[in-house]
């Protein structure tokens, strides 16, 4: 198979069995629940204890039918084994991925910034102005749902779901899979990072939060590209929604208020903004000079070489 004809087998793979998936999500937990598969689609009652935890075994089961399974599949039938595609055996290094952290941790103020001025765009059209808000409004009281803890059960568990099986998940498939086979078709990494980018916000349906979203696409995109393995993406995905976990875990205690949000807007210290673009990129260039001696890409096989 041709890159382009792989690219629309996996498209249509995924959107299958991320269907497949989401309804089996659905009958079991309204099975276990005591809902009923109509109820637990809607996305509606999350003042329901119950009915959030319904959602949450939907969004265990569809991320790993829609992400894990299908990534795994499309790396045995194209490379021969479930691994070799992803690069999981590339070598990395334990100041490679530190740094990485650091990475993730300095750029929230700048992620915040672009994050406002998302928030401040209008769309011309009044009735999709007011669609889009909606559906924004709508996934930040499902994210507020699902986060909403006091409990260190309740907190691993968020950490699992949203930390772990959904950067592991999404990683796989946008930078493991989709990145590399759009590069192969495009023959241009960086336009590649960046149609991946735009895909991977895309897929979320939050115009206003299109842009942090990309940008951190962006940020995955090179990780995979210069690191030469899935495993930087991954830690950074996990970083920055495990930040976000953490962060809702503490409100909902009433240890936090919305300060990590603000920092870097209009409302606390926009300078911040700068300052934490300018320490990303410090940690960035530290990061590539140091994982230029871990590994290497041949740009004629695209097979890792041991530097």
């Amino acid at each position: 198979m041709r890159p382009a004809e792989k690219f629309l087998f996996s498209v249509v793979i995924l959107f299958i069995l991320g269907l497949v998936f989401q309804f089996l999500g659905a009958f079991l937990a309204a099975w276990i629940y005591g809902f009923s598969v109509t109820d637990v689609l809607a996305l509606e009652a999350y003042e329901d204890p119950d009915y959030v935890a319904a959602s949450k075994l939907i969004q265990i089961l569809g991320s790993i039918g829609t992400f894990i399974i299908p990534a795994l599949l499309f790396s045995y039938l194209f490379v021969g084994d479930v691994f070799s595609l992803y690069r999981f055996r590339s070598p990395v290094g334990m100041n490679s991925m530190l740094l990485v952290i650091l990475m993730m941790v300095s750029v929230i103020p700048f992620i915040n910034y672009m994050a406002e001025i998302n928030m401040k765009m209008q769309v011309p059209i009044r009735a999709l102005d007011e669609l889009l808000r909606s559906l924004e409004s709508t996934a930040e009281e499902m994210m507020v749902a699902f986060t909403a803890t006091t409990s260190i059960g309740g907190l691993l568990m968020n950490m699992l779901m949203i930390g772990i099986v959904a950067a592991v998940g999404e990683e796989l498939i946008f930078r493991g899979l989709l990145q590399g086979l759009l590069s192969a078709m495009i023959r241009n990494i960086h336009l590649a990072v960046l149609v991946t980018a735009l895909l991977f916000s895309a897929v979320h349906f939050q115009f206003f939060s299109f842009l942090p979203r990309f940008f951190l696409g962006v940020i995955l995109g090179y990780l995979m590209y210069y690191g030469k393995s899935i495993w930087y993406p991954i830690l950074a995905h996990f970083v920055n929604n495990a930040m976000g976990v953490i962060y809702y875990y503490f409100n909902s205690r009433g240890s936090a208020d919305d300060m990590l949000e603000e920092i870097g807007t209009s409302t606390l210290i926009p300078v911040a903004a700068v300052l934490s673009l300018a320490l990303f990129l410090l940690f960035a260039v530290l990061w590539y000079i140091q994982t230029a001696k871990y590994a290497i890409q041949s740009p004629q096989s695209g097979k890792i070489e041991k530097g």
